[in-house]
């Protein structure tokens, strides 16, 4: 096997992991931020103590 093809089927390989890095952490961020728009609902006490 010739050293340049190792060279760049490494290359490659390096890239495809840090694109599938990236997209994964993307996916989970904005995930996170989904759940972060839901508002928490007050219990009935904090309610009443409210008014």
């Amino acid at each position: 096997m010739d050293l340049e093809l190792v060279e760049k089927v490494l290359r490659n390989l390096a890239w495809l992991v840090g694109i599938v890095a990236g997209l994964v952490t993307t996916k989970k961020n904005l995930n996170d931020l989904k759940e972060q728009k839901k508002k928490k609902r007050r219990s009935p006490a904090k309610k009443k103590r409210r008014k």
